[in-house]
Order: C-alpha cells, then sequence, then structure tokens
C-alpha cells in the first residue's frame, strides 16, 4: 500500500513513520527497506480481500497518474468498500492486476466499479508472451496503424480464456510500448500505452469509446462483411462441385451398369475413391485412418496432444470392433463422419467433445 493516514492526512512509508488503512482503519507498518519499493504493510489482513501485495510493477503504473487519483476509497450503496488502484477525474477505475484472480473475484470487481479499466501483467507467465509472440512481431512492423486481430480459436490463448468473458475493458501489458485490448472475446488490438496514458490522464478519459473503441468496431464490421462475402463464395463454390461430384456419379453408374452400393474410382491409377451412400458420395481418405485425422488435427488446432488424440481414437475404433463392426464399416465410419466432422470443428476442446459424441452415437445402435 502506497498511503497511509495519519492525522486524516495521506502520507507515504517513511522509516518511523505512523499510520492507519484509509480502507479498514487498522493499523499499518512503514516498510522501508533498501530492496523493495517503501510500502505500508498491515499487522493484521485487510478488510478489503481484493487488496493484494503490490509489485514494482503496480507502483510504476499509478506513478504514471496523480497522487490524488490513487489508492482511492470506493463504496456501494450496501456500505460495501474496496480501494481502487486509480481512480480518474472522469471517474474510470483502472485496475492493475499481477497476480492470479479466480474469475469470480474478477466479476465482483466488474460489477461494482460502473467504469473499469484492468491493465494486466502479461509478463508474469513466459508462456503468455509466447503465445502472442507473432502479434507482437506484426505490430512492431505496424507502428501508427489500428490492427485488430480476430482469432478462430480464442480459447488456444490462456489470457482470452481468462480475460475475454470481463464485461470491463482488458488490456494487457506485455512490456513493449503497446497496450493489447481484448475486445469481445474473439479479438485483440494493440494500442499505444503512451497514448492511453496520456488519455486517461486528461479530460480524453471520458472518450474511451470514442477514442479506443470506434476504430476497433469499425474495423471489426468491415473484416465480418468480408467474412461473409467470403463465407456466401464458398457455399456457391461447394454446391456447384456436389452437384457435379453427383452428375459425375450417376453418368459412371449409366456408362457402366453400375449399382447404388458399389464404389467407383476416378484418374487412370485409381488415386481418388469415392463412395456413394444414398445422395451422399464421400471421398475415400487413404489408410491408415487414425494418421490422417491426427494430421489433420495438428495442421488446424493451435493446441493439440497427439497422445490424447491417438488414445482417443483407438479407443473409438476398439468400440466399434466390440460392436463388431467390420473392417470396412469402420473404415466408412471415419470416411463419413470422423474426417470430415473433424474438418468443421474449431479447436481442440470442440474434437473432444465431437469425438465423445461419436462414440454414443454408435453405441446406441
Amino acid at each position: 500500500m502506497k498511503f497511509a493516514l495519519f492525522k486524516d492526512e495521506r502520507i507515504e512509508a517513511t522509516k518511523g513513520a505512523k499510520g492507519v488503512c484509509p480502507c479498514c482503519g487498522s493499523e499499518l507498518v512503514a516498510k522501508c527497506g533498501e530492496i523493495k519499493v517503501h510500502h505500508w504493510s498491515h499487522k493484521k489482513k485487510c478488510d478489503d480481500h481484493w487488496w493484494e501485495n503490490e509489485t514494482e510493477w503496480h507502483r510504476n503504473w499509478k506513478n504514471k497518474f496523480p497522487k490524488k487519483w490513487q489508492e482511492i476509497i470506493q463504496k456501494d450503496e450496501s456500505g460495501e468498500k474496496h480501494i481502487a488502484d486509480v481512480k480518474t477525474s472522469n471517474g474510470w477505475v483502472i485496475e492493475f492486476q499481477h497476480s492470479a484472480i479466480s474469475k469470480e473475484e474478477r466479476d465482483s470487481r466488474d460489477y461494482f466499479y460502473n467504469k473499469l479499466i484492468w491493465v494486466i501483467d502479461g509478463t508474469r507467465r513466459p508462456t503468455d508472451i509466447k503465445q502472442f509472440q507473432d502479434e507482437i512481431n506484426l505490430v512492431r512492423n505496424m507502428r501508427n496503424k489500428t490492427r485488430v486481430l480476430g482469432y478462430e480459436f480464442p480459447e488456444d490463448y490462456r489470457l482470452i480464456r481468462e480475460w475475454g468473458s470481463s464485461k470491463s475493458k482488458v488490456l494487457i501489458d506485455f512490456g513493449t510500448d503497446e497496450l493489447w485490448l481484448i475486445y469481445n472475446g474473439f479479438y485483440t488490438s494493440a494500442f499505444s500505452r503512451n497514448s492511453f496514458i496520456e488519455m486517461m490522464n486528461n479530460t480524453q478519459s471520458d472518450e474511451v469509446y470514442k477514442v479506443l473503441l470506434d476504430p476497433i468496431q469499425k474495423q471489426i464490421d468491415e473484416i465480418k462483411a468480408e467474412q461473409e462475402k467470403n463465407r456466401r463464395e464458398q457455399e456457391e463454390k461447394d454446391r456447384i462441385r456436389g452437384q457435379k461430384f453427383i452428375e459425375e456419379d450417376l453418368r459412371i453408374r449409366k456408362k457402366y451398369d453400375m449399382k447404388d452400393d458399389e464404389d467407383w474410382f476416378e484418374g487412370s491409377l485409381g488415386i481418388k475413391i469415392f463412395k456413394r451412400y444414398g445422395e451422399k458420395i464421400v471421398y475415400r481418405r487413404p489408410k491408415p485412418k487414425i494418421p490422417y485425422v491426427i494430421g489433420i488435427c495438428r495442421n488446424r488446432f493451435h493446441y493439440f496432444d497427439i497422445k490424447v488424440a491417438s488414445s482417443i481414437l483407438n479407443n473409438y475404433v476398439e468400440v466399434m470392433k466390440k460392436l463388431d463392426y467390420s473392417d470396412e464399416q469402420i473404415e466408412d465410419e471415419f470416411d463419413i463422419n470422423v474426417i470430415p466432422k473433424t474438418m468443421d470443428v474449431k479447436n481442440w476442446t470442440e474434437w473432444k467433445n465431437l469425438m465423445e459424441q461419436l462414440k454414443q452415437r454408435i453405441g446406441k445402435r
């Protein structure tokens, strides 16, 4: 804690000084060693259970703002009170979070403070920086340009998974010149650290939405419009391709007087093999099937555990064998369900859920 109360005045820690906590009123001890930054420490635990010991990172951030804005007591209608790290003249509370925090506590703070901005220490876990390294490098080469990055699999990024559902604004500090805004749980955008500090220190702090969020939302709208256009174009291409498959299937069958349940292949060496299932034509993938599926997972998913995937697939095959599936039926199951649906899921978690659903489905037969 940076400030204590002494005779109703806020004072900083100095050797021999005495003071009490502005929030709970208990006695504080001035800690003024040569290693850690001078601070006040409670003799007993503070009543504000949100309060945590400060790091140098905390103090450096606080010092970017006027002392009169730092460590401000906030109360709600019930009388509950907490110490806000910083509260600006326009009512924005800024909380600097270094240590791990539960979702329940984060949500409590989100709802306690009406206007809250989180600044998260992204350097606490080295793996977080590693996950975002490509994005950090990209922004270094795009000075003074707003860049919105969308994530097809946001849950693969731990910081987005932990903070993406917050109803408040969340900025990640990786120790670079940019802060990373997590927006709507699916997007990030780099924002100049100095610009943020300058904005919050003057009257512009009441224009956070206009200055920080409006340009991002504009780009997101443009991205979504482009994605929708591409989706419709792909749907049309798939429809035309599917129609050609059907026409070719009918042509081959008519020419060679083939039955509906017979395979036919395309190409002089028979490399592409198709099989017809009623109105559906399925491409026969190469053998063996399990390594083929693992290859799809490895190429599509940001996070992937090959040992777990192999265990899931082998268990799936064992279940089919116990149900007296023939080798051909097992191959058909992979070609009709496992492989196409693996190509459709978005991430590792969805794939594991898919495989569990498929296993339950065949178990009911």
